[in-house]
């Protein structure tokens, strides 16, 4: 095998398993939102780019070390659920169809937030980057893997190991999935289910700032990066069955490969949107998402 053909190989392998972890772990917190409160939150991608524009202000601005601006950015993202849980979507817990309701509130959280980035970063900069994490590069054969790209790999995987094993071992993660089961019957059994709800909207945010935070440290990015992530987590949601962890991670793997193969062998413009294509052909076969719960 030449070394043209490794090097294709192994970029496409890196490219597809970073742009999936990414996908997965917003795809995670959507559904950790959505299957415990039936919130479409559709200004995920917002919290998203929110997440990666703070690193970029704690970093470039302030002088910051990327994982010292990352933790910070994190920790934030706590406070700032919080006040949104206790403003706005504590007060739609017992509306009937709460769903239209909550997808109604994040289209205007989405303009409020994409409006205020378009009057101030917006006129800054129309492209961000981080400094990187870790410098330097390794060499697997006659690939060069940036070191700073494989701690944020890393970095996901750990993440995603941790939310299986919370979501599987840990009480929260019982109750959070009886709620996602039955919500009434997990009530009767002396689940607090408002409690869940609240607990479920901090968690599913801090996964989404999670995504945005290694997003930003792997990637150059713009403020379009908000409604292209926006589209691709409602839509691995979608397929992968609305509260389903497990068929966000492996839709959301499969999205990453797709745009990493067809960036390659085609083009990055026609990657963006390839794989919605896919989703359409899936959901002819089976409209309720292959892991439906």
């Amino acid at each position: 095998m030449s070394d043209a053909t490794i090097i294709i190989l192994l970029s496409t392998l890196s490219s597809g398993l970073m742009l999936g972890i990414i996908f997965s772990l917003v795809a995670v917190g959507v559904t950790i939102v959505y299957g415990s409160i039936w919130m479409p939150n559709a200004a995920n991608g917002q919290f998203f780019l929110l997440a990666a524009l703070f690193v970029w202000t704690a970093t470039v601005s302030w002088g910051l070390h990327p994982v010292a601006g990352a933790l910070l950015v994190i920790g934030a993202s706590i406070p700032l659920s919080y006040g949104l849980e206790v403003l706005l979507i504590r007060r739609f817990y017992d509306v009937p169809n709460r769903n239209i309701s909550y997808f109604v509130l994040s289209l205007g959280i989405t303009q409020i937030l994409a409006g205020i980035f378009s009057i101030t970063y917006g006129v800054w900069s129309d492209q961000f980057q981080i400094p990187p994490f870790v410098r330097g590069i390794t060499m697997i054969g006659p690939f060069p893997m940036s070191n700073n790209r494989f701690a944020a790999l890393l970095i996901a995987v750990v993440l995603l190991a941790g939310l299986f094993a919370l979501l599987r071992f840990h009480k929260y993660g019982r109750a959070l999935r009886a709620v996602f089961q039955n919500r009434e019957a997990a009530a009767l059994r002396g689940v607090d289910v408002r409690g869940v709800y609240r607990m479920s909207f901090l968690l599913g945010n801090a996964v989404i700032f999670a995504g945005g935070i290694l997003f930003a440290s792997a990637y150059s990015f713009d403020l379009t990066v908000s409604w292209t992530m926006a589209i691709t987590a409602f839509a691995i949601m979608i397929i992968g069955g609305p509260g389903s962890v497990l068929g966000a991670v492996v839709i959301g793997m499969v999205f990453g490969f797709t745009q990493a193969v067809v960036s390659i062998f085609a083009s990055p413009t026609i990657a963006a949107f390839s794989y919605l294509g896919a989703m359409l052909v899936i959901l002819l076969f089976r409209p309720q998402g292959l892991f439906a719960r």
